[in-house]
């Protein structure tokens, strides 16, 4: 005799995933308070209001935890500074200057992000490692490739321009500016003579000369 498992009804689907979305927000609160080693499961389900077991009911454990917190923060991330779908006349140059400083801006004010970054720097590096992680900078990655294949093709950019290469470069300069955000001991990355400074002899070396 079969038997089939029917699915759960839509409104418990609803109702557990308002509980893993309200745990999140707790976890993300918490781990921008305390960072991540000093936050405990305890402490996530109080700001949660809901039991600990409810907590593992959803998640395994704080590391779980964690990478979906930095996965839905990768998202908005990738949300806020996407290169793709820019408007119609806009320049390669300019989008690629506006997503530089849209993701040191999201990147400076995320309290989250700074948390990890000069709390749990172990943690991070470990983090960085994560299929949420390494899935946002290959996105990254994919979209600057497409924005200077599109500039080379417009005449924006020099022809001759090796595109997977410059992508790279694009992707290491910002990666770079916001590793110092977080260490400003030597280089203030905040500094907007720095931005347009480092810009400028990027750009120099992508745009086509003129004629």
């Amino acid at each position: 005799m079969s038997t089939t498992t029917s699915a759960p009804p839509p409104a418990r689907t609803e109702r557990a995933e308002r509980t893993r979305h309200r745990i999140l927000d707790a976890a993300g609160h918490c781990f921008a308070a305390s960072g991540f080693a000093k936050t405990t499961v305890e402490q996530i389900a109080l700001q949660a209001a809901v039991s600990k077991a409810l907590v593992y009911h959803h998640f395994r454990g704080k590391e779980q935890i964690l990478e979906a917190v930095l996965e839905r923060t990768l998202d908005d991330w990738d949300e806020a500074t996407r290169t793709a779908n820019w408007p119609e006349g806009k320049s390669v140059l300019q989008g690629l200057a506006e997503m530089h400083r849209a993701t040191l801006e999201y990147a400076r004010d995320n309290p989250l992000l700074r948390a990890l970054f000069q709390n749990d720097p172990l943690v991070l590096l470990d983090m960085r490692r994560s299929a949420a992680v390494r899935r946002s900078l290959e996105e990254f990655r994919a979209q600057l490739v497409e924005a200077i294949r599109a500039g080379v093709e417009s005449g924006e950019l020099r022809e001759d321009l090796d595109v997977e290469g410059s992508a790279e470069v694009v992707r290491m300069l910002n990666l770079s500016f916001i590793e110092r955000l977080f260490e400003p001991e030597w280089i203030d990355a905040s500094d907007e003579r720095l931005i347009g400074a480092s810009l400028d002899v990027l750009f120099r070396g992508l745009a086509r000369e003129e004629r």
